[in-house]
């Protein structure tokens, strides 16, 4: 069986997801806040941004996921060519983790430990965003040479689909911390910050879907995946 690929065909089937899911989300705040609806036969926390274990999280751990097995694609590719390939199995391991890490909320038992340690407050009052900001930097300082030497037009999506991830899991989450410390998080700005935080992730890796898939078909010359 053939699969084809076609990046600016997922690419807007994958917007249609999130977007789907933003709505229904929505669509829980608003029944949630102005209607005094919680539940609405369960579907309220199932699609909720802010609630584990749903399928918001689902979704979004399934694209971390295919991020990690198209950078392992492209890795295995270019090491059967003889092309460097080290740094594309790097970036498989890490995107593996983080999908992992968003069933496992890895990031949130960080919290737990970290916030009563260094009684953090303000824009790190989510303790997790220290070691997690620390990875960031580290991991940037490592890729900097490989960033630096891809093609520009994958370099500006990398950067797109980086800065918009980024944005919304440290810096917008960041501001979800500084405002629930001082507010609660049984607000509609909550909800708003919130909302916000993950769909620029979501976002984000969809860009990066589209620009990995980019790279399997222009640069890889893969028109299509054949499973036996």
């Amino acid at each position: 069986m053939n699969i084809e690929i076609k990046p600016q065909k997922i690419l807007i089937k994958l917007l249609y997801v999130i977007i789907f899911l933003l709505c229904a989300n929505l669509t829980g705040i608003v029944t949630k806040f102005y209607f005094n609806h919680d539940t609405v036969y369960g579907l309220v926390p199932l699609f909720d941004f802010n609630t584990e274990a749903n399928i918001p999280t689902f979704y979004s751990s399934l694209a971390l996921l295919s991020c990690s097995i198209l950078l392992a694609f492209i890795s295995f590719s270019l090491k059967r060519h003889g092309s460097s390939y080290i740094s594309w199995g790097g970036l498989a391991i890490i995107f593996l983790f983080l999908s992992i890490d968003e069933i496992a909320t890895i990031h949130e038992r960080f919290h737990d430990r970290l916030h009563p340690l260094l009684n953090t407050s303000g824009l790190l009052y989510y303790a997790w965003v220290i070691p997690y900001g620390i990875a960031l930097l580290l991991v940037l300082c490592i890729y900097l040479k490989f960033l630096i030497n891809l093609p520009k037009n994958y370099l500006y999506l990398f950067i797109i689909s980086g800065v918009t991830f980024i944005s919304g899991a440290i810096g917008i989450e960041s501001i979800c911390g500084w405002y629930s410390e001082s507010y609660g998080t049984s607000t509609l700005h909550y909800a708003f910050f919130y909302t916000c935080e993950e769909f620029l992730e979501m976002l984000g890796i969809v860009f990066f879907i589209y620009t990995l898939l980019l790279y399997i078909t222009a640069e890889l010359n893969y028109s299509a995946i054949s499973i036996t």
